[in-house]
């Protein structure tokens, strides 16, 4: 529902990952503010990873696919749940995403390999955030995220997955956060 960023720092680096809603066609205005996220994060990148898993069909992302197509940015297609797969159908799948964004990467598959070809392909320059930082997000949203999550997992089909946590205080003490 929201793009996070991640902050991942080391003496001499510095990545922003900016991790958005998962891509649909948008059929309401909850879904269309998601994909806006979607769009903006593509027109910020660097390099896009494009996650997808051996069951996604890719028609409903048609539109973000074109929109990376006709860019100039690296792209790298990471394959997920992989293990529930032959390796000819995912060799199969490696071919796809390869004819849909030549010169997507195919020969690691792990992330330390992953985390390799990422590095190879950021530009160098000046860090975005301090080295403490590890994502634009507050407690509070995170808290909020955590709840939401709990109500999803303990009434699964009861409550639709559209519900939104507001959190009217939050309160920081040595040893317990308070949330209301």
């Amino acid at each position: 529902r929201h793009r996070i960023m991640g902050i991942v720092n080391t003496d001499d680096m510095q990545i922003v990952y900016s991790d958005t809603p998962g891509i649909l066609k948008p059929s309401y205005k909850l879904q269309e503010s998601m994909m806006k996220f979607v769009t903006g994060a593509v027109n910020d990148a660097d390099v896009i990873l494009y996650v997808t898993d051996t069951v996604e069909q890719s028609d409903r992302s048609n539109d973000i696919l074109e929109k990376i197509r006709q860019s100039d940015i690296p792209t790298l297609a990471v394959i997920n749940k992989i293990d529930l797969t032959t390796p000819e159908k995912l060799e199969e799948l490696v071919d796809k995403w390869q004819a849909l964004r030549p010169g997507i990467g195919s020969e690691n598959f792990n992330i330390k390999g992953l985390f390799d070809l990422i590095l190879e392909r950021l530009p160098e320059g000046e860090a975005f955030y301090s080295k403490d930082t590890l994502t634009d997000k507050t407690l509070r949203f995170f808290a909020s995220e955590i709840i939401r999550e709990k109500i999803l997992r303990n009434y699964d089909k009861e409550i639709p997955y559209c519900c939104e946590i507001a959190i009217e205080a939050y309160k920081e003490e040595p040893t317990i956060d308070r949330i209301s």
